[in-house]
């Protein structure tokens, strides 16, 4: 039977004497391995990836379909780029009755209520639900293009203006709303937060409804309002509440979260309910194609659904929506 070999003094007293760097090193790779085998390795398998909606392709662009004759965006029909932005401000403008901001806390409460419970709100980012009657105190008024980037100054509570629209208004809790503040949307992840660079996350589960807020309000009042990538012009405070400090972003951003968080039914509703008391619809709702026509360069061909014989096509079920909500006809 063999025996076990043993380490000699002078062989012990070899490791024993190993130098600290190395040691160190040694702890370090040791350390390393199973932290990515234990640790890190195992978060990131659980993370999931994006999905997107049956209406976007596998890169999260939304396929088009033309509207129905003698709808809300009949003559928006196959314009792209600038041609369609003109053509959607034309349409939102038509026959827009703007309500008060003091309205706003009337018309919110239903607006913004929960489709489980009549009696309660949704509240912004954090997505908490609170009594739907305005107590200022369950909830405030959010700009989500905040007041002070809007060109003008503070809105009161008459006031009928950009700062007024229903369509840029969520309800929020109050908390939240003082540490949203008016800060520019940056990247972050999970639940909201503000961020390193001075920004504000809007949270996983907002960031799609805020991206066409902002995309609404750009092509509602372009003449006004002005998007950016540039952050540094961004969180350059000292122009507020002045038309040249009317810009918002970052655009490239708004577009990302556009196609991760796709239109849901509490935003669908939310925009009947703007429609009747405003007039005008937000189209990143009815029809989220647009952005890719506007602001990325895309065709019509482009986003256009390959045909299958299994499924309804985008088209079909947009027109079915359409002619089901007799108020979009002209």
């Amino acid at each position: 039977m063999a025996q076990k070999k043993k380490l000699t003094k002078k062989q012990k007293n070899k490791i024993k004497k190993l130098p600290l760097p190395i040691l160190l090193l040694l702890v370090l790779v040791v350390g390393g391995y199973f932290g990515w085998v234990y640790v890190i390795k195992p978060y990131l398998d659980k993370q999931d990836p994006v999905t997107y909606s049956s209406s976007q392709d596998e890169n999260g662009f939304y396929y088009y379909s033309t509207a129905p004759n003698n709808t809300y965006y009949t003559s928006a029909n196959n314009l792209v780029g600038e041609a369609l932005k003109d053509e959607l401000n034309e349409v939102l403008n038509t026959g827009f009755n703007p309500t008060s901001y003091a309205q706003a806390k009337e018309i919110l409460a239903e607006a913004d209520q929960s489709l489980d419970d009549p009696t309660k709100v949704m509240n912004v980012y954090d997505g908490v639900f609170v009594n739907a009657i305005w107590d200022s105190t369950s909830w405030h008024r959010e700009h989500v293009w905040p007041n002070s980037r809007l060109g003008m100054a503070r809105v009161t509570e008459s006031g009928k203006n950009q700062a007024s629209d229903l369509h840029n208004l969520r309800a929020i809790t109050p908390r939240v709303n003082s540490s949203r503040s008016d800060r520019v949307y940056t990247e972050g992840a999970g639940i909201w937060a503000t961020t390193e660079v001075g920004g504000f996350y809007p949270g996983d589960a907002h960031k799609g409804d805020v991206a066409r807020i902002i995309l609404y309000m750009a092509v509602m009042y372009q003449d006004i309002l002005v998007l950016t990538d540039d952050l540094d012009l961004l969180l350059d405070e000292s122009n507020h509440y002045l038309p040249e400090g009317a810009r918002m972003g970052q655009l490239t951003l708004l577009l990302k979260w556009h196609k991760e968080d796709p239109v849901d039914d509490f935003e669908r509703n939310r925009n009947e309910v703007i429609y009747e008391a405003q007039g005008n619809r937000n189209p990143f709702i009815d029809k989220p194609e647009y952005v890719h026509l506007i602001w990325e360069g895309k065709t019509i061909e482009d986003l256009t659904e390959p045909l299958t014989e299994e499924e309804p096509t985008v088209m079909m079920m947009q027109m079915h929506y359409f002619i089901e909500r007799k108020v979009l006809f002209s």
